[in-house]
């Protein structure tokens, strides 16, 4: 029996909750901090409404959720799993302190099942899958995603507007009705309201621009694509030359295997001693701070298949890159450090007179495999380009006996659903490189449209309601 498609609208309302423990730790301690604010009027119940925008912040969106439980329903292929990093937490070393992660919970990987590398016909980079169909999470297969008119984050910036209303006309009355106040803390709150709502409608004004792009532009097939600026959806596979296998800072057992693109950064873990002049007399105060000690990236080109075909990309020539969560982060005890004759050089150097406790390193990088949306203009690729292997050549090869198993292809006629791999195809002869045009900011992501839309939010919460806050502030400041 053929599962139902997914449905990926969130309607009006969708009330989300969080779904990891991470979210529900964060959630619990600003319920906290808003229980213990009741308790200490009148400047408490302010600290309790001014509460409710960061709830807002940590309110997952209703797609998130979705496809967060998908993830868990859709395990990925295993010869694609075994490219992949071993996620979790891991104890290498108890007394020096050495840890690893990898993150469990990534919203940039793949939702349904991507072809694995065994379905791969290598031989014909350039050409379509043997099986000829697009990848199931194209937005041609499962259209594209829309997001709740208002979920918890509108509701909570409601709460906070209508709180703020109310505390605001009974201190305004308050003085009004008196000629001297003891105390004007509620006076204040006219200001901290348009502050609220003006910074939430300069960050939403932006995200808007970002948002209107990604589901406003419509996602070509690679087999379809022509010169000129394009936005397309697919899977990282390697060029001829391969991928990257990073050695992060140099060592041999911090190794990220099949990068394309990345970017490490080595931190320590600092106390810092500082004095202050406190009643008049000097006072030594610590705190501990991560300090960015140094950092590298680099990019190979690769290739971007949709299932249809593949287009040549170069990403050293994207401005905005983003990889989402990190792939992998290492930690240590300066005890393991300092056995090193070269870090005891490093430490001497960068931390005189500062005390190291930790040292971090953490990776981005988007990997063979990985699911990637590129924002891009597509150019005819220079000469020398096209006597490169499977770009012109017509060279024999053997065609794999594989056949679709999914009869919603995109082809309507078998005729055309047939792959000749003795032929070259016109997108070979293409590259898609970071230009900018009128209205189309060039990028490029990890994850595919529907996860990055996921994490975006309807018109009327990134701009109506900050909007509408503002000007409530507006109107309790000219009550005064």
């Amino acid at each position: 029996m053929e599962k139902p498609k997914p449905d990926f609208n969130q309607g009006f309302i969708k009330v989300t909750y969080p779904y990891t423990w991470q979210m529900w730790l964060v959630w619990g301690l600003i319920f906290i901090v808003m229980l213990i604010g009741l308790f200490k009027a009148p400047l408490g119940l302010v600290l309790s409404l001014a509460m409710l925008p960061f709830l807002a912040i940590f309110s997952p969106t209703g797609l998130e959720q979705q496809l967060h439980k998908m993830r868990k329903e859709a395990p990925q292929p295993d010869d694609l799993e075994a490219q992949a990093l071993t996620s979790g937490y891991s104890l290498t070393d108890w007394f020096y302190g050495h840890t690893e992660y990898v993150p469990t919970a990534d919203a940039s990987d793949w939702v349904l099942p991507a072809p694995g590398p065994k379905s791969w016909f290598m031989q014909r980079p350039y050409h379509p899958d043997p099986s000829n169909e697009l990848i199931p999470e194209h937005p041609r297969k499962i259209g594209t995603p829309k997001p709740a008119n208002l979920s918890s984050y509108g509701l909570f910036l409601i709460a906070f507007l209508l709180g703020m209303s109310v505390f605001a006309i009974i201190g305004i009355n308050e003085a009004k009705a008196s000629a001297s106040i003891e105390d004007d803390t509620m006076l204040l709150l006219p200001y901290i309201t348009m502050g609220v709502g003006a910074v939430w409608l300069i960050g939403g004004y932006f995200k808007q621009r970002q948002q209107t792009v990604m589901i406003d532009t419509s996602t070509e097939t690679v087999r379809a694509a022509s010169a000129g600026p394009t936005e397309l959806v697919g899977q990282v596979r390697p060029t001829f030359s391969g991928g990257m296998d990073i050695k992060v800072d140099g060592h041999p057992h911090r190794l990220v295997p099949g990068c394309v693109s990345y970017e490490w950064v080595y931190e320590a873990l600092v106390r810092e001693t500082h004095t202050v002049i406190r009643n008049g007399r000097p006072t030594r105060r610590t705190k501990d701070v991560w300090r960015r000690v140094r950092s590298r990236k680099g990019d190979v080109p690769f290739l971007l298949h949709d299932g249809t075909g593949a287009i040549y990309v170069r990403p050293s020539t994207f401005e905005r890159k983003e990889w989402g969560q990190y792939a992998k982060r290492w930690e240590t005890s300066d005890r393991d450090t300092r056995r090193d004759p070269y870090w005891r050089f490093y430490q001497e150097k960068l931390f005189n007179k500062r005390r190291v406790l930790r040292h971090r390193w953490t990776i981005h990088a988007l990997r063979i495999g990985n699911p990637v949306y590129v924002l891009g203009y597509l150019n005819q690729r220079p000469l020398e380009e096209l006597d490169w292997p499977g770009v012109s050549d017509v060279s024999e090869c053997e065609s794999p006996l594989c056949s679709p198993t999914d009869m919603s292809s995109i082809w309507e006629n078998k005729e055309d659903n047939h792959v000749d791999y003795k032929e070259p195809v016109p997108n070979a002869r293409l590259d898609c490189r970071g230009r900018d045009t009128p209205g189309m900011p060039a990028m490029i992501k990890r994850g595919t449209e529907l996860t990055n839309i996921a994490r975006l939010r309807s018109r009327s919460e990134i701009l109506f309601l900050p909007f509408l806050t503002a000007v409530a502030g507006v109107f309790m400041l000219l009550l005064l």
